[in-house]
């Protein structure tokens, strides 16, 4: 008895493998109406969207899907989504990839020039605030001459510096 079910269990194996191996000379994958895989030696039924076939004897790789970038039509690649053609070969893409590359180095310049020069007119405009704040505190002010002699502002001057200082503030607080 117990050869009996020795001899049913491998007459069960041998057909599990022979099952499997029908399934892995499979020469069309596709999946149904119902979203099930499935595996045949015969072409799919005639309402199987192309999109669905995922494999057959003219068609190896998987189906793309929505998703996906158009694949290549029978004329040559297809044109990207912005309308370029796609890079062909490995040197069109590196040089590509060096041109963005490149490209975003630049952009990335001058965002840090705009940055830098929006700190130094920043500074200025507070200094400039600074000295009108200090030339309208009605405090007498000093001159230096290039000689290095002191002297004390009169109220023309003052007013003429006065001028210049809202000038200043105007220029480089932009209003």
């Amino acid at each position: 008895m117990m050869k009996m079910t020795k001899f049913k269990l491998a007459l069960i194996l041998a057909g599990l493998l022979a099952s499997s191996a029908a399934l892995a000379q499979a020469k069309y994958v596709w999946i149904n109406a119902q979203g099930v895989k499935q595996f045949s030696d015969t072409p799919p039924p005639g309402d199987i969207p192309e999109k669905n076939i995922l494999k057959s004897p003219r068609r190896t790789a998987p189906a793309k899907t929505s998703g996906d970038a158009p694949s290549d039509s029978a004329s040559g690649d297809a044109a990207s989504p912005d309308g370029a053609k796609p890079a062909s070969s490995l040197a069109d893409k590196e040089a590509d990839f060096k041109k963005r590359k490149a490209e975003q180095a630049e952009k990335d310049k001058k965002a840090a020039d705009a940055a830098h020069n929006a700190q130094v007119k920043a500074e200025n405009c507070a200094h400039a605030k600074e000295y009108l704040a200090t030339l309208n505190s009605g405090m007498r002010m000093r001159t230096v001459a290039p000689d290095g002699q002191q002297s004390v502002m009169d109220d023309a001057q003052h007013a003429q510096e006065t001028q210049r200082a809202q000038q200043a503030v105007n220029d480089s607080c932009g209003g």
